[in-house]
């Protein structure tokens, strides 16, 4: 299924760009995966890779000139350890490669634009960059790991869903672990939209969308409970997989039906009907 806006911010609306020539530009110290250039969107083409390390062939589309040589060489730099990080969260022992594409998503190249891959499994990962008002290669970085997190969740099998409001929680949470503040700082939170509204439980459901804001709030605020109220670990909560929420709780407690604790204790912080403007997706621990 082609999925468009894997991660989008809520405050701004994407903006893709068509680059004119689709001839690819191949860098000349490196050796192409031809076959992977050729499937690349408009909106990478054409393209420079960078370079490549063990699990990933980081290129920048070539139109971003020495701003996307700078943010492709800081994603070459940090892609290794984010990947020893999220396959440690997951369990994961099988081999992952992946194809980072640093693009222009956002119409002012201000890192708005999020990120996507065509599928859940899909490898090629586009990211966005923050070239205005300066460059700031973490944007890219955080974007690369949410997209990763969701091919990992595919690769797992075992019920997190980057198409659903629980796998799209997830990618988002270990984003903001490994990059704190980061998308956070560019309005990518959506905790409010939930608190904001009815509250409704996508903790015992999951919704089968991730384009849901306040269904995404619902998740990341009950990940983040998970590991910041109840100190549970990112990799006991990864290895937890389940359909729902509410059986990833369980198999990490053995106890059933937790949204009434969870949405009470939020309820202390931040009473129902009363607006918040929380700018951040993790108000754990409360007292």
């Amino acid at each position: 299924m082609f999925r468009r806006a894997r991660l989008t911010n809520p405050c701004a609306a994407a903006y893709w760009f068509q680059a004119r020539s689709h001839r690819i530009l191949y860098h000349p110290r490196m050796q192409v995966d031809r076959a992977a250039v050729a499937r690349f969107d408009p909106v990478a083409t054409p393209a420079t890779l960078l370079g490549s390390t063990e699990h990933f062939h980081v290129y920048y589309a070539s139109v971003l000139g020495t701003a996307g040589d700078k943010i492709a060489q800081a994603v070459l730099n940090n892609c290794e350890r984010d990947y020893k990080t999220v396959a440690g969260f997951f369990g994961q022992q099988q081999s992952i490669m992946f194809h980072v594409l640093v693009a222009p998503l956002s119409r002012n190249m201000d890192g708005t634009g999020g990120a996507y891959h065509h599928s859940c499994l899909a490898n090629d990962l586009y990211c966005d960059v923050q070239v205005t008002p300066t460059i700031n290669t973490d944007v890219t970085n955080a974007l690369v790991v949410a997209e990763e997190v969701e091919v990992f969740q595919a690769v797992q099998n075992r019920g997190w869903n980057c198409g659903a409001s629980n796998g799209e929680g997830l990618s988002r949470v270990l984003a903001e672990e490994l990059y704190p503040g980061v998308l956070e700082g560019l309005g990518y939170y959506s905790a409010q939209s939930w608190l904001n509204s009815r509250r409704p439980n996508w903790v015992g459901r999951t919704l089968p969308t991730d384009q849901n804001i306040v269904a995404n709030g619902c998740s990341v605020l009950f990940l983040n409970y998970l590991h910041t109220q109840l100190n549970f670990g990112w990799d006991k909560i990864c290895q937890a997989a389940a359909p729902t929420l509410a059986g990833t709780y369980r198999q990490l407690t053995g106890k059933a039906a937790p949204f009434l604790s969870f949405a009470a204790l939020l309820g202390k912080a931040f009473p129902r009907g009363v607006p918040t403007d929380l700018a951040k997706d993790n108000p754990f621990p409360i007292q």
